[in-house]
């Protein structure tokens, strides 16, 4: 089985549950985690939000929203925050140069600078709910990918960056 084979639903999951299948891979390895939902007419999305720790004990938020449509495939999608932000205005344009550079380098990755000037991670994972069996451990797989990339930039990052989160000021 590829990686990509288990973004997909099937009568396993569907008995289950995406969130469930989820929920029960996050709870065999116990990891801790809050939830969120919020629903409108024709969507739900569930927001798993947990603390991962990099390899250099240095701790960052991990997000997984699961995005599901009553009339359409939904996906997944990864978000690793509070890696670093921009400090220092006269560094941006050498950050985003560094950014498209890692964005070109890597496949299913994609950085970006959020309003807040933090550094992001974003990782979109289709989800075709028409054949196959939904793998929860291939979406704690690439939020593993995700983590290592960070690790691998991590050094390149921290000489235009400062480490964690800029808390946005009170509007």
């Amino acid at each position: 089985m590829g990686l990509f084979d288990g973004f997909h639903g099937g009568d396993e999951t569907a008995s289950l549950g995406i969130c469930d299948a989820l929920k029960a891979e996050l709870d065999r390895h116990d990891w801790n985690y809050e939830l969120s939902d919020e629903s409108e007419e024709d969507r739900k999305e569930t927001y798993f939000y947990m603390r991962n720790e990099l390899e250099n004990d240095e701790t960052i938020t991990a997000v997984i929203v699961v995005r599901e449509y009553n009339h359409a495939d939904g996906f997944i999608k990864i978000k690793l925050y509070d890696i670093a932000y921009l400090e220092e205005d006269h560094l941006r344009g050498a950050l985003l140069a560094k950014i498209n550079e890692w964005n070109a380098d890597f496949r299913y990755v994609k950085f970006c600078l959020d309003r807040d000037q933090d550094v992001v991670l974003d990782i979109d994972l289709p989800l075709d709910l028409h054949e196959g069996t939904f793998q929860p451990s291939s979406v704690m797989a690439m939020m593993g990918v995700g983590m290592r990339i960070v690790e691998k930039v991590y050094d390149d990052l921290m000489e235009l960056c400062t480490r964690g989160h800029q808390p946005r000021p009170q509007e």
